[in-house]
């Protein structure tokens, strides 16, 4: 199976790199030639991450992208080997019929939610309780300041250490606001989520 992903654009050694990479995965750890592309992907995804914090003094271009690609390759396969998750360990069926708590038996696939985790409800209960969720969390973050509303939404994609230094203002400023966001999620009834 041959790659659909293209990489107009980028650096040629690292795109050959990653495909050269990904394609050494295939057949170890579980992964399959159907997993390759997707490999690829978050290896380019990484790389191009990273590349900001390239620099010429320290290390060839070309070395700095193998090292961060063999990198991030130890990540994956550390999660894949981790116990919790093991993929020799998975030898199920999602056809396999469970209880479903009420007498009867229900197929393994009804169990899993929109992510695929297993949880104890049927799927349907379970998107239902992550909707509401995400509906109190709304209503909340809504009802906040505008200074711990931009907070809340800064979190999201950046540590406090960079929403600082994009913001301007001393990191304790921004502890002293995340304590006002917690007590405010406190009194909505949210401290399961903090």
């Amino acid at each position: 199976m041959v790659s659909q992903n293209s990489y107009d654009g980028i650096d040629k050694y690292a795109a050959d790199l990653i495909r050269h990479k990904a394609r050494q995965l295939v057949g170890k750890a579980g992964f399959t030639e159907d997993d390759r592309p997707d490999l690829e992907q978050e290896l380019m995804i990484d790389l191009l991450q990273r590349m900001r914090h390239f620099n010429p003094a320290k290390a060839k271009k070309t070395t700095f992208m193998a090292r961060i690609v063999e990198r991030h390759i130890s990540t994956i396969l550390e999660a894949r080997f981790a116990q919790c998750r093991d993929w020799r360990l998975c030898q199920t069926s999602l056809n396999e019929p469970l209880d479903n708590g009420e007498g009867d038996t229900t197929e393994r696939i009804d169990f899993l939610d929109s992510e695929g985790s297993l949880g104890s409800g049927t799927r349907e209960t379970r998107e239902r309780l992550a909707h509401e969720i995400r509906m109190d969390l709304d209503r909340a973050i809504a009802s906040l300041p505008e200074e711990l509303r931009d907070l809340c939404v800064r979190l999201h994609d950046s540590t406090m250490a960079e929403i600082a230094r994009e913001m301007g203002i001393p990191r304790t400023t921004l502890y002293d606001r995340l304590s006002k966001l917690r007590d405010a999620f406190s009194e909505a009834g949210l401290t399961d989520y903090l």
